[in-house]
């Protein structure tokens, strides 16, 4: 076995309904590294903090959501795309708390969630009390806030544009 680093590629071939692991040189994934979205990617001190049984469970559970999130024909261990809804509401209901509380990065994160509810759901409500939790966090002195807040005006209006389609038919 050679020495050189290599990454884990896995590949999910639904025709044949086998799931294939790859070892390659770490130099022909780099074009796919560079290009594509970064996924999940948990820090290492994540699963070491768990118990090994788990940290095994943990990333099983990640590699088969994200195969089925991406899947014509889902694998089907598991309902991942109802358990990452709930996963969702519980995130922002911990930001809602959190808001509460007066934590700025939640005041950020929270900014986040309700302008892309906004532009999903078409809401003004969103709208307008993410540009209200954006000011807050800006003026709190959140430094991505601070930089989002320079994106903001073109930001809310494709929202408003969406928003009045969704509102016109």
């Amino acid at each position: 076995m050679s020495n050189e680093k290599r990454d884990l590629v896995i590949h999910y071939d639904e025709d044949e309904r086998k799931i294939i692991f790859y070892s390659t040189a770490v130099a022909n994934t780099e074009k796919i590294r560079a290009t594509e979205f970064d996924g999940v990617c948990p820090d290492i001190s994540f699963f070491q903090a768990k118990s090994p049984s788990e940290a095994e469970q943990a990333l099983g559970g990640m590699v088969f959501s994200l195969l089925d999130l991406h899947a014509l024909m889902k694998v089907g261990i598991r309902d991942y795309e109802t358990e990452a809804e709930l996963a969702h509401q519980q995130y922002r209901q911990e930001l809602e708390g959190e808001v509460l509380a007066g934590d700025t990065d939640a005041y950020y994160h929270l900014f986040i969630e309700l302008h892309s509810s906004a532009m999903k759901n078409r809401s003004m409500d969103d709208l307008a009390r993410a540009e209200s939790l954006l000011i807050t966090a800006v003026g709190q002195g959140h430094g991505e806030a601070i930089k989002m807040l320079e994106q903001w005006p073109d930001l809310k209006a494709a929202a408003l544009r969406r928003i009045q389609r969704g509102a016109n038919g």
